[in-house]
């Protein structure tokens, strides 16, 4: 009968080991290429989550981690590739229109880190459009639902920013 129990506990045992090794880690979760689906804005904690309006409506655009720890993410307005510039050629000739179009424009490149027992990524900032982000840290809660990562920036005010990214399939 011990021979059986003892058995039992070493086959019980060896089953749950597998089954751990098998799951994947939140930083392996994130690896791969993901297309912005929508941003979200809760102006407080009792409202719902809406969808963000003004430049940041109907937003598109890509988040990549390597799985190495460099990511990089770019998303821009609403068919922004089909704009066409007022400018004739080169910086100088540039518009004000022009210029409020390449502002629309956000994209950095880093490191990246995931804390999987505190649920958050930080984005270690090497290089950005906009000067005063280089060298930051930007901090997000995350979670995954199916092939949805779900990032809200850290922040203590409101109103609050919640970027939902689905998978690409690559494999194809």
């Amino acid at each position: 009968m011990q021979k059986h129990i003892l058995l039992l506990i070493i086959l019980t045992a060896l089953f749950v080991s597998c089954k751990n090794n098998q799951e994947l880690s939140d930083f392996d979760k994130f690896t791969g290429r993901w297309t912005l689906d929508i941003v979200e804005v809760q102006k407080d904690s009792t409202t719902k989550w809406e969808p963000r309006q003004g430049h940041y409506k109907n937003r598109q655009g890509f988040i990549i981690y390597d799985g190495l720890g460099g990511m990089g993410v770019h998303h821009v307005t609403e068919h922004y590739e089909d704009y066409e510039f007022k400018g004739t050629g080169g910086l100088d000739s540039l518009t004000k229109e022009d210029l409020r179009h390449l502002a629309d424009n956000f994209v950095y490149f880093g490191k990246y880190r995931v804390n999987d027992s505190l649920k958050i990524i930080e984005h270690h900032i090497e290089s950005v459009n906009f000067q005063h982000m280089w060298g930051t840290v930007a901090k997000r809660n995350y979670s995954f639902k199916g092939d949805t990562l779900i990032l809200n920036p850290i922040t203590n005010t409101y109103p609050k920013t919640r970027l939902k990214w689905l998978r690409l399939n690559d494999r194809n």
